[in-house]
């Protein structure tokens, strides 16, 4: 679990960036965030291996802290399935424009990747991560 210092940096990097969801994550105290946040990956992948994931794509974690708290409150639908991606696809593409100038091969390295991971959480892993996210939400609202 992340810290409430390492949270409010990811969402300052959030900010810095005019990423989508801001709005969204403006509902939630960090304490929230911070339980909901768990790094880049499915959950199904192990805190070992997100570890990693997360390490070597640093610079998309302040997408992937909006997009995990999207699972983490998800409805189970397809719609919102498919929002959270395509809003976690253009939020990695600004972090990857905002990171590099346009005459940097590493920009282009970066807008790469981040269509691959779009392609990941919009596949049949990201909809498994999903499905499992929206079912401990569903739990959650019923204990309560």
């Amino acid at each position: 679990m992340k810290t409430i210092e390492e949270i409010d940096a990811l969402m300052s990097a959030a900010v810095e960036a005019g990423l989508e969801g801001l709005d969204f994550m403006a509902e939630f105290d960090y304490e929230t965030i911070a339980r909901g946040y768990n790094g880049i990956g499915p959950e199904f992948l192990g805190p070992e291996l997100r570890a990693k994931a997360t390490a070597h794509l640093a610079l998309f974690e302040p997408a992937a802290l909006i997009h995990d708290m999207r699972n983490d409150v998800g409805d189970g639908t397809r719609y919102a399935f498919n929002y959270a991606n395509i809003e976690f696809r253009e939020n990695c593409e600004k972090l990857a424009k905002a990171a590099y100038p346009w005459w940097s091969w590493r920009r282009y390295r970066a807008l790469a990747v981040s269509r691959l991971l779009y392609d990941f959480v919009s596949g049949q892993p990201g909809w498994v991560a999903w499905c499992e996210a929206s079912r401990k939400n569903a739990a959650r609202k019923e204990q309560r």
